[in-house]
């Protein structure tokens, strides 16, 4: 079979494999895209910084290594990533919704005011939103999933 189709010959083997397609646009890949995303942040998590366009290292905290006693054995919410990792996704009919619904999760990845009172500034963290490397991961997904059905 030839691999370069011509746009009418995409159609008909589009609509040969209609309910094939509409399956792969409802749920298959929303679950795939998902579960992409979902691995692609917490990985961030691994490499402690934001990967878009290449690693982003997240700022380090002040308090570690100068801190005396305890304190100074703390690591970052980020460095431990044991409440981050709560990453979810929820497919949907032709979408995917990826959260973290930990409470102080935004103020990490936006880098926003945190603590009571006055409080402080946070340092931007990022962990979750928009990448290249992602955007190209989940471009393959579709392109597998179509190309798997229309062969």
């Amino acid at each position: 079979e030839e691999k370069n189709m011509t746009p009418e010959q995409f159609q008909h083997r589009i609509r040969q494999n209609a309910e094939q397609v509409k399956q792969a646009i409802n749920r298959t890949i929303p679950v795939k895209v998902g579960r992409a995303a979902k691995d692609h942040f917490q990985e961030n998590f691994d490499k402690g910084g934001f990967v878009n366009g290449g690693l982003h290292p997240w700022k380090r905290s002040k308090r570690i290594g100068r801190a005396k006693g305890a304190a100074g054995g703390y690591k970052t919410l980020m460095m431990d990533g044991s409440s981050f990792f709560f990453i979810e996704y929820h497919p949907g009919t032709a979408k995917v919704d990826v959260v973290n619904n930990v409470p102080y999760a935004r103020v990490h990845n936006e880098g926003l005011r945190a603590g009571r009172g006055r409080g402080f500034q946070m340092p931007r963290r990022q962990f979750i939103g928009e990448s290249k490397e992602l955007t190209k991961k989940v471009e393959d997904i579709i392109e597998n999933e179509i190309g798997r059905i229309l062969q």
